[in-house]
């Protein structure tokens, strides 16, 4: 048994989306604010907590108007008998749908389930919906407090009037100034009753779905079936006994420990400390006074021989002062006599700040005996500390699930959920780059790692982690990875929402594609899945000169997330599949590459040559000829997707320039980066010192006797230059920073601010000013 797959309905930014699980471990991705968080609220919401952990705001805000459409409905109908509507109430308020999949002989443990009773394995469906407990008494709790309210501004309005009249102003005047009361009283629609005064007024129910129903999602979004106008819910929460929930927030709360600003983060302190958790866990599996055998006899009696001889000594250190007290008339003949004692317990010595420390190395100190220095975990760093802890936390979850130790024999239901669920959020958190892949990769291990559970397929984990780290994500495969990207308003609701995309299904089976991207990915780290945007680019020159173009005339893009990817023309195309399936905005920077009878040759116009670039030819629109692509308007050189998804190509155009040996000004047609940029900057490139491929192109430029020539002796000069010490000669010299950047890259630079500026507008996020935004025109 395993879940397939939820689908989360009006909680927050996830009006309809489907999060489908792997086997083992799925991974949440995608940029910020884009509902990664969201959906394992909603999971513990949901599975966890009850309705008591809903609040207002936890609808989607597009479902506030229907829901204060239903308040003003009930104001309208006023006071008597209320038709009870409980199909209004499903399409506004929260709901979740987990799928089963669930094997037949599995059967005797989803009885409640069952949609039919020839079902025989496969997927099973429940609804949990948050709902009004009763739906007249909700109806007559808001109009009480509503009538309440308007009461109150009423009489306050006739005391104004009063007041205006004694003034001596007439009664028109004194109603116009009572009238124009600047404030409302609670509450001031539904919404509002619900926000304050109307959480305890709801419950979830939990429905059986019809698997023949399911259907698939159309464009990254859920289509949950509607429930039947007279559907019953089931009598108690049919998911008790068959998952298990164990979760690891962000506030895992580690560090100093006699910091906190408040008693809430003291308690989340305290929670969080490894000495804290290995009480806990001591107490649960391990504690001799719990539930004792003959191995725990000796622990016992080691401990009562401590505490007596302890209580000796008390007796002995105290006898002194008590005597005194007794001399001074108290406890008297009939009062009761002081005792102390002591009381020794394994759990209370594990309650201290050092109850767990770390040894330090001495210098000089091989063997074990001899001295040694200790120091409290808060004095280790915070990777460390955290680390330590979430592994630990996962071993507990573990055996607590198990039943490990005195766990199971304090618990009288010995029934071990067919399913464990584990929810992460940002495990990354005070990690370096290799903790965190070791963690991506042996958490699921971790929980895995008990006798009764190796090769056992009755009894199933799954693993559900957020993460901002591309170290993280880049340690599990394509096929477990869960895109949320972020929809405009009006694509799916009236305001900004989300998408949940599945990378499974992107390269296809054992796909060379899916192996040429994963690897280079996890060589380069790439962050493609929390970026705004991508720019993809032929070679080291680019990789290393853009970001600087970016910063010195791009303040937008400069504040923008964006993951700069040198890839090459010729594996350009390979990401198309995920690039199409992330729907980033991407611009693609690349080389026209003119060949002629298979030769790589400079571009020239009417000579019937074509491009060699498999990006070109096989993703870019505009076609092979080129004399096609230098004269290609902008409009058609980028693929439109939906409102913020296209691709933008920008490679190699005709520009006008003058050599200074040649006066005239002609048009001179570059084939790659370099030559492009040199002839916009011709000035610069003539004077800049330094030698190899930079001396070729001072060379070329200074004694060319016409563009054409020199356009011709950069191409060949770029033969076997290096192309990385050329990028760092250019960067370190101090005209930099004035540098003309080439105008098909600037080109595709405001393509790129144009598309960024259209999608923070759409999804609600805040736009940086724009003079211009000192843009160099």
């Amino acid at each position: 048994m395993r879940i397939e797959c939820v689908e989360i309905q009006n909680f927050r930014k996830l009006a309809s989306v489907r999060v489908d699980f792997a086997e083992n471990s799925t991974l949440l991705v995608g940029a910020n604010n884009s509902g990664k968080t969201t959906a394992l609220v909603a999971l513990r919401h949901f599975l966890v907590d009850g309705a008591g952990a809903f609040r207002a705001t936890d609808i989607t805000l597009s479902k506030w108007s229907e829901i204060n459409a239903i308040g003003e409905e009930w104001l309208a109908h006023g006071s008597g008998p209320l038709e009870a509507r409980a199909d209004a109430w499903r399409t506004v308020l929260p709901s979740l749908d987990v799928w089963l999949r669930v094997e037949n002989h599995e059967i005797h443990q989803v009885s409640a389930l069952l949609p039919t009773l020839d079902w025989s394995g496969g997927l099973l469906g429940v609804r949990i919906a948050l709902e009004p407990t009763n739906v007249e008494a909700l109806y007559g709790d808001f109009l009480a407090a509503w009538g309440r309210s308007r009461e109150l501004i009423n009489a306050a309005n006739q005391g104004s009037t009063l007041d205006g009249e004694s003034e001596g102003n007439t009664g028109g005047e004194a109603q116009a100034g009572a009238t124009s009361t600047s404030f409302t009283l609670w509450p001031e629609n539904l919404l509002d009753f619900l926000a304050k005064g109307g959480r305890q007024n709801f419950v979830l129910r939990h429905y059986v779905l019809d698997p023949s129903k399911l259907e698939a999602a159309t464009s990254d979004l859920a289509a949950p079936q509607l429930l039947p106008h007279n559907a019953a819910p089931l009598t108690g929460d049919p998911l008790r006994h068959l998952i298990r929930i164990d979760e690891i927030n962000a506030q895992r709360g580690l560090g100093e420990v006699n910091s906190p600003s408040s008693h809430a983060k003291l308690a989340t302190a305290e929670g969080a400390k490894l000495s804290k958790q290995l009480s806990d866990y001591y107490v649960r599996h391990l504690s001799p006074s719990e539930h004792p055998d003959v191995s725990d006899i000796h622990a016992l009696d080691t401990i009562s021989i401590a505490q007596r001889e302890f209580d000796k000594r008390l007796a002995e250190a105290f006898k002194q002062a008590i005597t005194e007290m007794e001399g001074l008339g108290y406890p008297g003949v009939s009062d009761p006599r002081i005792r102390i004692a002591s009381k020794l317990s394994a759990t209370d010595s594990l309650n201290h700040d050092s109850a767990v420390s770390f040894l330090v190395d001495i210098a000089g100190i091989e063997s074990e005996p001899g001295p040694q220095l200790h120091l409290p975990e808060s004095h280790n760093g915070l990777g460390y500390q955290n680390l330590i802890s979430m592994v630990f936390r996962l071993m507990s979850f573990r055996d607590a699930w198990m039943r490990v130790g005195k766990a199971g024999r304090t618990r009288t239901d010995l029934h071990i959920e067919p399913l464990h669920l584990v929810l992460i959020e940002e495990p990354e958190a005070h990690l370096h780059v290799q903790v965190q892949q070791v963690f991506a990769k042996k958490a699921f291990d971790v929980l895995r790692n008990h006798p009764d559970l190796k090769g056992n397929t009755q009894l199933t984990t799954q693993l559900v982690v957020s993460t901002h780290s591309s170290h993280v994500s880049h340690e599990l495969p394509f096929s477990s990875l869960r895109y949320f990207r972020r929809l405009p308003a009006g694509s799916q609701a009236s305001v900004p929402t989300s998408a949940v995309i599945s990378l499974k299904d992107v390269f296809g089976a054992e796909d060379k594609t899916e192996h040429f991207v994963t690897r280079y990915l996890r060589a380069h780290h790439a962050d493609l899945f929390f970026a705004d945007a991508v720019i993809l680019v032929e070679g080291p020159a680019e990789r290393m000169l853009l970001p600087n173009f970016i910063r010195n005339s791009h303040a937008f893009l400069n504040s923008a997330y964006i993951t700069i990817l040198e890839i090459g023309g010729s594996h350009a195309h390979r990401l198309k599949p995920l690039i199409e399936a992330l729907q980033i905005p991407t611009l693609v920077v690349t080389d026209i590459d003119a060949m002629k009878e298979g030769k790589g040759v400079p571009v020239k116009r009417g000579q019937g040559q074509e491009t060699g670039n498999p990006t070109l030819k096989e993703w870019a629109p505009v076609g092979n000829a080129i004399d096609d692509l230098l004269d290609a308007a902008d409009g058609m050189k980028s693929i439109e997707g939906d409102e913020l998804f296209a691709v933008r190509f920008a490679y190699q155009t005709p520009v006008k320039v003058a050599i200074p040996s040649y006066a005239p000004s002609e048009e001179a047609l570059p084939s790659t980066f370099e030559d492009s940029l040199a002839f916009e900057n011709v000035q610069f490139f003539s004077a800049l010192p330094g030698i190899g491929l930079t001396k070729k192109f001072r060379v070329a430029l200074s004694e060319g006797q016409n563009p054409d020539a020199v356009a011709e002796a950069l191409f060949n000069s770029l033969k076997s230059g290096k192309k990385a010490e050329f990028a760092l000669d250019i960067i370190s010299d101090i005209g930099f920073k004035d540098i003309q950047v080439p105008g098909y890259i600037s080109t595709g630079l405001y393509w790129l601010e144009a598309r960024l500026r259209k999608q923070a507008q759409a999804v609600g996020e805040i736009v940086v000013p724009s003079p211009e935004d000192n843009v160099d025109g």
